[in-house]
């Protein structure tokens, strides 16, 4: 089920609301707004899906290689730039210069470790 009411809602050109969303990043869970909506309607090109894995996957490389521990919904930006479905997308194939800001550190522990062993 995920969190993807945004690229739902881009794709169907209205704002789509889930009846429940379901993901380790819990920032994403809120909805599109009067307030967002407009954004990403007229501001956003494309967005990359990502499952939980590979949000988990983000989380532990920031954690093993830059020693910086960030919550599920701030690594997502490194999730989507890890993914097939960036590197096959031929609008970004010449991308050479990405700017991710990976952030917070609001993370429960135990929820970490129990994720990153799974």
């Amino acid at each position: 089920m995920g969190a993807n009411d945004a690229a739902q809602s881009k794709a169907a050109g209205r704002i789509i609301t889930l009846p429940e969303t379901n993901t380790i990043a819990d920032g994403l869970r809120a909805f599109l707004g009067d307030l967002t909506w407009p954004i990403v309607r007229d501001l956003v090109d494309d967005m990359i899906i990502v499952e939980d894995k590979a949000i988990v996957e983000a989380m532990r490389l920031c954690y093993e290689i830059l020693k910086v521990v960030v919550e599920p919904s701030g690594a997502i930006g490194l999730a989507a730039v890890l993914s097939d479905d960036f590197r096959n997308n031929p609008a970004w194939k010449d991308c050479s210069n990405i700017g991710i800001v990976l952030s917070g550190g609001n993370v429960d522990l135990d929820v970490l470790w129990d994720s990153f062993r799974k």
